[in-house]
């Protein structure tokens, strides 16, 4: 073997390791505010008040992928308060939060080409999401291309709320939702 060649598998098999093929793979996650991204943060805040409430948070993304196996997975941040008075176990706590999820195809989407895992397919409690939860099975792609300009595309809505009919500890509780899109 001549070194031009030898050199040539070394890099091959380097480039190999180094970029496992499931990495180059385009996957992206947009909101109206951010850029392709196979990663986004969601914050999240309530404030309960002294009387019977509801308080909610929604939100949507799209996601665009030209792989035919992806997932969407999430881990959960709080909800936590710095200045909430009282005994703690009258803090709002990740199962007092409802949330609904919901996906959609637009465009040239295959409408069964993404799947809601259960206990998302129907409403649960933000409690569902621990760390790196699985939420979405991409079974089909969306197009072949993850330009945010693409018209195919999944949009997985997103809501949570919280209702009680007694009190809460008053404060501001906050936490975040990371959404992460995968090709495994």
């Amino acid at each position: 073997m001549t070194f031009p060649r030898i050199l040539f598998l070394f890099i091959f098999i380097f480039l190999i390791l180094v970029f496992p093929i499931n990495s180059l793979a385009c996957l992206s996650i947009t909101d109206d505010l951010n850029t392709p991204n196979p990663i986004i943060n969601a914050s999240f805040s309530f404030q309960p008040d002294i009387n019977p409430f509801t308080d909610c948070w929604s939100g949507a993304m799209r996601i665009r992928s030209d792989k035919n196996g992806w997932r969407l997975v999430a881990t959960r941040v709080g909800p936590s308060s710095s200045n909430a008075e009282g005994n703690s176990q009258d803090n709002v706590m990740a199962n007092d939060i409802t949330l609904n999820i919901s996906v959609q195809a637009f465009g040239q989407a295959d409408s069964n080409g993404a799947i809601l895992v259960s206990p998302f397919s129907s409403q649960t409690e933000l409690s569902s999401i621990q760390s790196g939860t699985f939420i979405i099975s991409g079974v089909k792609k969306s197009s072949n291309s993850c330009s945010s300009f693409n018209p195919s595309y999944y949009k997985v809505t997103k809501k949570l709320c919280l209702f009680r009919d007694f009190i809460f500890n008053p404060g501001a509780y906050n936490g975040q939702v990371s959404y992460i899109l995968i090709n495994p």
